[in-house]
């Protein structure tokens, strides 16, 4: 069902600002790939030392070789989501630029913000990293005045990846993100449960063999006392520590992320405040394709339920990596792939759609340019160069200017072969695709069904009103997928001769969408003799659908125009832009 939110404005004024999307999710940011490769080196991933105010400092001891990718990572609680401030980073004596945490309204795409503000940010470092000894410095806001955001810092990590020529031939892939796994929350009443979240590494083994195969994972928000488990290819990972055994619980239950560094398969590790790293060896489970599968609880006692005792409050697996050493060497050339992550939903006609491409070189080191290529039934449509360089991952966007109906999309890789490849047939993405007609709206306006009260001045209506916005306000809102709606009502425009004859009516409209594709984002406007007096606000109102509502408005005795406009700031792209006006005169009595 949709939900109306009344609001009386005192001032005849209602704006309108469409939503900013942020990188904020409360259930958090999917994994996705940060660094791939096949090199003659080492992956090095380690940080902590766990939940502290700033200033923090950690200091990182990389092998040596070649620098080829490094990324830090800085964990910030922030104590509320809608909480916000910032935090800078010193490396090695060479500061960064301060980064805004805000929140909920986070847009930054280097800031992972999940949760109730459990942040997750990255900087790229991979000129600043040196062999041997690095010492990061981390401040915040955290104790400046007016400040809100808690700002203290879960832990830094550093992940790099080195070339040496003497060193074994290594297989690798990093995974990035800030999930939050959860149940019904610290209060228990989130309805929304988010237990666990799977990562792939995929075309992982070798033909010859492997001679080693290591996994590591980072979580944030993790408690001691509180299981949480952790599988690889089905298999589940680590020991049941003996305070687990001393709380009742019996062998087989695990806790990962225990807030100590380096022991979920054996000894004591490191003291470490709400922040992990474990290390693992996977060689004897290890495939081709392989699935991390990340539980944040589990029920235990059969009864349907993971309960409190039973899983982690709130987790935050934030990094993953799979390293494999290969018994032969393969001295393997680069070997590009796509992946498209392309939403049918935004294919519209004559519409300029930015399809998002994926590439990605998990063989070996390659850094330059090439293009990529769309084919639309067979005929070349667009072209544009992309560049890979040593973290095996590129994003880009290719273009088309979409027409309706089903078509065979092809996006390739490298279609000129500028790039020697070990292998030269996984560089095409082929779909065949639907293409949407615009969306057309269209409102009409029924018969205003007067509201049965005794008459009284519109002085008393606008109070009345009023108690209605409050006792609105201290409601929760509900954010819908369907239709949200926001109704601004005001008193009807009526001057001092009409006023002991004010009456409530309320008045019905059909939104219609006829078209195919989802209109998003739109208001539609109510007005009463050329002023406006309501307005909706429609999330969005899917192809071939439409919605009824009612508004009410308070209006003088008489005839009067009303007239309701759909998308009157044109947000919606649309096949007819002549039917989005409906206009009547009725007589109010």
């Amino acid at each position: 069902m949709k939900k109306i939110i009344i609001l009386l404005l005192l001032l005849l004024l209602f704006l309108f600002i469409p939503p900013v999307q942020a990188i904020y999710s409360y259930d958090g940011i999917p994994f996705r790939i940060a660094s791939q490769g096949t090199v003659n080196g080492g992956v090095y991933i380690d940080g902590g030392h766990g939940l502290e105010f700033p200033p923090y400092s950690q200091e990182f001891d990389v092998p040596d070789g070649s620098i080829r990718w490094a990324r830090l990572y800085v964990g910030i609680w922030g104590g509320k989501e809608e909480y916000d401030g910032w935090v800078q980073v010193d490396i090695n004596g060479k500061s960064t630029d301060t980064v805004q945490l805000m929140g909920i309204n986070d847009e930054s795409t280097n800031v992972y913000c999940s949760g109730h503000g459990v942040y997750w940010v990255y900087y790229d470092v991979t000129d600043i990293v040196v062999n041997g000894e690095n010492t990061v410095i981390i401040e915040t806001s955290q104790g400046e005045p007016g400040n809100k955001l808690d700002g203290r810092v879960y832990g830094a990590v550093l992940a790099a990846v080195y070339v040496d020529k003497n060193a074994p031939e290594i297989a690798y892939k990093i995974y990035d993100g800030n999930v939050n796994l959860h149940g019904g929350g610290w209060s228990g009443k989130q309805e929304n449960m988010n237990y666990e979240t799977s990562v792939f590494f995929n075309d992982m083994q070798d033909q010859n063999g492997l001679d080693g195969a290591d996994l590591t994972v980072v979580y944030l928000a993790g408690s001691k006392g509180l299981p949480d488990f952790l599988q690889f290819n089905g298999k589940q990972l680590g020991t049941t520590p003996q305070y687990l055994l001393d709380m009742g619980y019996h062998i087989g239950v695990t806790d990962i992320a225990n807030e100590a560094i380096g022991d979920a398969c054996s000894g004591s590790g490191n003291r470490s405040s709400y922040f992990d790293i474990e290390f693992f060896d996977v060689l004897e489970y290890t495939r081709a394709d392989n699935v991390l599968t990340f539980l944040s609880g589990r029920d235990l006692d059969g009864d349907g339920e993971i309960e409190e005792d039973e899983g982690e409050d709130y987790l935050h697996p934030v990094i993953t990596s799979l390293v494999v050493k290969r018994k032969t060497p393969a001295n393997p050339m680069p070997d590009l792939s796509i992946e498209v992550e392309m939403d049918e939903n935004s294919l519209i006609e004559e519409y300029d759609v930015e399809i998002p491409v994926v590439m990605g070189n998990p063989g070996g080191l390659h850094e330059g340019i090439f293009k990529i290529k769309l084919n639309v039934d067979g005929s070349e449509t667009s072209a544009n160069d992309a560049y890979m360089d040593a973290s095996g991952v590129s994003r880009s966007t290719i273009n088309w200017h979409a027409t309706a109906g089903v078509h065979l999309l092809e996006i390739i890789v490298d279609p000129e072969d500028a790039v020697q490849e070990s292998d030269e047939n996984n560089n095409i993405y082929e779909a065949e695709v639907y293409v949407n007609t615009r969306s057309d709206l269209s409102v009409s306006i029924g018969n205003p069904v007067r509201i049965e009260t005794e008459n009284r001045p519109a002085e008393a209506s606008s109070l009345l009103l009023i108690f209605l916005v409050i006792g609105c306000f201290r409601r929760k809102k509900a954010f819908l997928m369907a239709v949200l709606l926001i109704a601004v009502c005001f008193s009807g425009c009526t001057g001092p001769d009409t006023e002991h004859k004010q009456m409530d009516y309320h008045v019905p409209l059909v939104i219609k969408n006829s078209g195919e594709a989802s209109a998003q984002q739109f208001d539609v406007n109510l007005y009463l003799d050329e002023e406006r007096i309501a307005a909706l606000q429609i999330q969005e109102l899917v192809g071939s659908s439409s919605v009824e509502e009612e508004l009410m408005v308070t209006v003088g005795e008489g005839e009067h125009i009303l007239k309701a406009i759909a998308d009157e700031k044109n947000y919606v792209i649309e096949s007819d832009e002549a039917n989005n006006v409906n206009e009547i005169v009725y007589n109010f009595t």
